[in-house]
């Protein structure tokens, strides 16, 4: 089995997507991000609040799940602190623009909502990789067995009508 770069495996990762899963407080939440450059560079961006899905208080330490791009499945868990920017500092407006770059079809002004009403997160990955290629995840064994069902409440998958009826099972 070949060694894996993780620090090249990371950043393909995420250069290739612009959504990653944010586990905090117990919870998974899909949102989208940038990564930051010269004094942010390793630095993964993110806008709570105002115009965009508020991800509330963040603590300390969280987890970024990114995704392979080929099949959309798991590809690395990444343990990382979490640091608010304050719109005074020197490096709210760096984290702005690359923000800014990546947010799909923005007003105009949403640099300026998001000083008023938002806060920016610069998420600083560190140590070892929760899960990676090579480095099952903590619950690597308890893989669901059976086949997937609809829970209760669910709906039943619609079955679309056949001209004669459809035909029966074979064997």
């Amino acid at each position: 089995m070949s060694e894996v770069n993780l620090s090249a495996l990371t950043t393909e990762a995420l250069s290739k997507s612009t959504v990653l899963w944010l586990r905090a407080g117990g919870r998974d939440r899909a949102t989208w991000f940038a990564t930051g450059e010269d004094d942010l560079d390793g630095h993964v961006l993110l806008v709570s609040g105002g115009p965009e899905p508020d991800l509330g208080e963040l603590p300390e330490h969280v987890e970024l799940l990114l995704r392979s791009k080929s099949d959309g499945g798991r590809l690395l868990t990444l343990r990382a602190r979490a640091q608010r920017l304050d719109p005074g500092s020197a490096v709210w407006e760096p984290a702005a623009k690359a923000l800014r770059a990546e947010r799909l079809n923005a007003p105009a002004n949403v640099v300026d909502r998001w000083r008023a009403e938002a806060t920016l997160w610069a998420l600083a990955p560190f140590g070892l990789p929760v899960q990676a290629p090579g480095i099952p995840g903590p619950t690597a064994t308890s893989r669901v067995a059976g086949r997937i069902t609809t829970g209760e409440g669910g709906t039943r998958p619609r079955r679309p009508w056949h001209l004669g009826g459809r035909a029966g099972r074979s064997g």
